[in-house]
């Protein structure tokens, strides 16, 4: 297969074992509606089916690694919004082959680089980024710093300023997120309300800037 630059984004569940056994097989559902939500965002851009092992930890590879934090942001928003969480470890670069039927698990420097992002992670970070080459202007020093900042805000996030942030990454306008709310349509300054308190405003010109260097960088 061609060289091409891959994202693969690699967590686990927060706080897994303290669940009640009887809740853990619903956790599975859960991660995978959120991949759903991150195929339906970007139709083509995800290369693998959603791989859960150990109970807790899961993987998936995308095609579109510019597209890659905005995804693993989407996969935590989902999970905070149903009151869990995850750590996401995202590693950019080439792929010697994918996970198939024939062959369970992936090899590559992509795949390294995520894995060993979420061994290295420090204890109450739950976001990180490694990548082969510098992401457009952004070293990697520079680079952590975003996502340190980022992870911060998401520690913020309530369930409803989740879901409401998880609606806004999917390009869904404020009075159609409040229209789909999950219990009842909540109205379109709800909803504006939840986003303010997020900071969804920095976190969108935080992905922008992602997006717009990793493309600079990897010519993705």
């Amino acid at each position: 297969m061609s060289r091409s630059t891959y994202a693969v984004l690699t967590g686990d569940v927060v706080a897994y074992r303290s669940l009640p056994e009887d809740q853990r097989p619903g956790l599975i559902e859960v991660l995978r509606a959120a991949y759903q939500r991150v195929c339906r965002l970007h139709p083509g851009g995800v290369s693998t089916e959603l791989a859960v092992f150990r109970g807790d930890s899961w993987q998936f590879v995308m095609s579109a690694p510019d597209k890659s934090l905005r995804a693993a942001l989407l996969v935590r928003a989902h999970m905070l919004s149903r009151s869990l969480d995850t750590r996401v470890a995202i590693g950019i670069g080439t792929v010697d082959f994918l996970p198939s039927a024939a062959l369970p698990t992936g090899d590559g420097e992509a795949f390294r680089m995520s894995g060993g992002a979420l061994d290295g992670m420090p204890r109450g970070r739950r976001l990180a980024i490694r990548a082969s080459g510098p992401l457009g202007s952004m070293d990697q020093p520079t680079s952590d710093i975003l996502v340190l900042l980022l992870d911060a805000l998401v520690g913020g996030w309530t369930p409803a300023r989740a879901a409401a942030v998880a609606g806004a990454l999917e390009g869904l306008s404020q009075r159609t997120i409040g229209t789909r709310w999950e219990g009842g349509a909540i109205s379109q300054q709800a909803v504006a309300q939840h986003l303010d308190r997020a900071h969804w405003y920095a976190v969108a010109q935080a992905l922008q800037h992602f997006e717009t260097e990793l493309r600079r960088g990897f010519g993705t």
